[in-house]
């Protein structure tokens, strides 16, 4: 969430004769004989859709077709690649929505015109005292998130990291290790047995102070490993976190999040991730009963969220999206008669308090 601020205060007097107006920003107000004093956007939510992913990788040994000949039983000669997901988080953030913005006509010295607003312009109340939020932003609420020209209408994908420095220094074969000829399997085959032996003479002649030398049998231990993978493979377990920004401004039924496959992980050309949002409240529009337009606010929709890969659900919950509810409105010239002050909420665009 953007850090939220008292951006904008537009003060003028009281005049009983004034005749305020909300309009969207597209339109212009012919009649008006007031001026555009002030211009607000609704907030809409955007997730932040975090992926967490278990690349499981087998690297077949060079020498795996000789395993047979000299333990005695057959090793995988081909690599693997699978992929797993392990955990989905979804993160909010409220952007100003172009397609709620609204422009305030108003004569100077009205009191409808004391217009608060956040940073990027979101309405945040009304006839409101400056000062009125000097905490607007909670410490768990400053979390940093990609700047807003990254995302397109719907969301944005990122690319894969590549393999990490970890995976390529401890899990691919050296260049030395392309397949050897069975003189070199041979070899390695020996030198595994003589560790084996110079581990159990250490253990039996040094008896009950096995301790003193614990340094060097876990090194002969280490090396007898790495030799044995050279006939039976070696694995290797990576974890992969990918972010997607999505706007949830419909709702349906597997709208794509991002591409993923057991097989190829992130990649451009494979399956999908999507999500499925159904509203559970159906609130309708309720018109203002002056016959004129307003002070616009929101009416949130809370909707069910369910993600799945392929037909396996992965995430389900419940969440408050302002753009899939309604808009209601004050009156414009409401503040004018009454001293009343209005506070919307800076997420939502709701309604949270009317009071003098």
């Amino acid at each position: 969430m953007n850090k939220l601020l008292l951006s904008t205060l537009l003060i003028c007097g009281t005049a009983a004769t004034s005749q305020n107006m909300v309009v969207p920003a597209k339109e212009r107000e012919t009649n008006a004989k007031e001026e555009v004093v002030a211009s607000y956007y609704l907030p809409k939510t955007v997730f932040e859709i975090e992926v967490e992913a278990s690349n499981k990788k087998f690297k077949a040994g060079p020498y795996a077709n000789d395993a047979k000949r000299f333990f005695g039983t057959y090793a995988e000669s081909q690599d693997r690649n699978s992929w797993e997901v392990t955990n989905i988080r979804i993160k909010k953030r409220t952007e100003p929505d172009p397609a709620q913005h609204y422009k305030v006509y108003a004569t100077y010295g009205s009191t409808g015109s004391l217009i608060a607003l956040t940073e990027d312009e979101i309405l945040r109340g009304v006839n409101l005292s400056l000062g009125f939020d000097k905490n607007p932003c909670p410490k768990e609420m400053n979390a940093p998130f990609p700047p807003k020209g990254m995302c397109d209408k719907h969301h944005k994908k990122h690319m894969q990291e590549p393999e990490s420095k970890e995976f390529k220094t401890n899990f691919k074969y050296k260049e030395n290790d392309s397949i050897p000829d069975k003189e070199n399997a041979q070899f390695a085959f020996d030198l595994i047995n003589s560790l084996r032996m110079t581990r159990a003479d250490l253990l039996q002649q040094n008896g009950d102070d096995v301790h003193d030398v614990n340094a060097f049998i876990h090194q002969i231990e280490k090396e007898e490993k790495e030799l044995t993978e050279l006939f039976f493979g070696k694995y290797y377990t990576e974890n992969v976190k990918m972010t997607f920004t999505f706007t949830p401004d419909k709702e349906g039924n597997n709208q794509e999040i991002c591409k993923f496959s057991a097989r190829n992980g992130f990649e451009e050309v494979s399956e999908s991730i999507n999500i499925s949002i159904k509203k559970k409240n159906n609130a309708s529009k309720v018109s203002n009963p002056s016959g004129k337009s307003g002070y616009v606010y929101r009416i949130p929709a809370i909707a069910e969220i369910d993600i799945k890969q392929g037909k396996k659900s992965i995430w389900k919950g419940t969440m408050e999206i302002p753009q899939l509810g309604t808009t209601e409105s004050l009156p414009a010239g409401f503040f004018d008669k009454n001293d009343l002050k209005a506070l919307f909420d800076k997420e939502t665009g709701a309604l949270l308090q009317i009071s003098k």
